[in-house]
């Protein structure tokens, strides 16, 4: 299982694992669960994942706090404009709830959004280290949306008497916001999300 086909495997794994912990409490996830789905062996499994938790926590490092950095991820952020920001941030959303949407078959009708938060829920109980790992990422997220808010600002993008502070914590406000009202209902919406960050972003921009 070493190479190529082990890494292969281990994904496969990772995927069959995430659609059992984003439907299931994380008691109630047997590896043999997991292996029947796959044909695979037990020998097979412990090679990979000798334990659940292990398993847990390489699904959540991929799947959410991998996640998280790519909605962040940004290769020209000195350059960016804060209304191209909101939009190529928004757009990292969109890719991330569609690779969501494949995983977790269309027909479980499963509300993606509050699966992916209840996750997140499970991994604070379940994954040592976790709180403190997504806080330094949302601590990053935050700092990063500053230096593009400011730079807006002394450009003149924005207008002067904006509070910098208050507008940032605006913007995530808004995201959580929405996340959390749309997990009530049928999932993210995406274009909802960026109808609500344009809104925001024209009352603060220079005329």
């Amino acid at each position: 299982m070493k190479g190529t086909k082990g890494s292969e495997t281990k994904a496969l794994i990772r995927e069959a694992a995430l659609k059992q912990f984003l439907t299931k409490d994380y008691s109630m996830v047997p590896l043999k669960d997991i292996e029947n789905s796959l044909s695979l062996s037990r020998g097979c499994m412990s090679y990979h994942y000798p334990t659940k938790q292990e398993l847990f926590i390489d699904v959540i490092n991929f799947y959410i706090l991998d996640v998280q950095r790519i909605k962040q991820a940004s290769n020209n952020l000195s350059n960016l404009s804060l209304f191209e920001y909101l939009n190529q941030y928004i757009n990292n959303i969109a890719k991330v709830m569609e690779n969501l949407s494949h995983i977790v078959l269309p027909e479980a009708n499963i509300n993606g959004t509050r699966a992916y938060m209840t996750l997140i829920l499970q991994a604070e109980k379940n994954y040592p280290g976790f709180h403190q790992a997504l806080n330094e990422i949302e601590r990053n997220e935050l700092a990063q949306l500053k230096l593009v808010v400011v730079k807006a600002q002394k450009e003149g993008e924005i207008r002067s008497t904006c509070n910098t502070d208050l507008l940032v914590q605006q913007i995530r406000l808004i995201f959580l916001g929405k996340s959390y009202q749309d997990s009530l209902r049928n999932g993210l919406d995406v274009n909802a999300l960026r109808e609500q960050l344009f809104f925001t972003y024209f009352l603060i921009k220079n005329k």
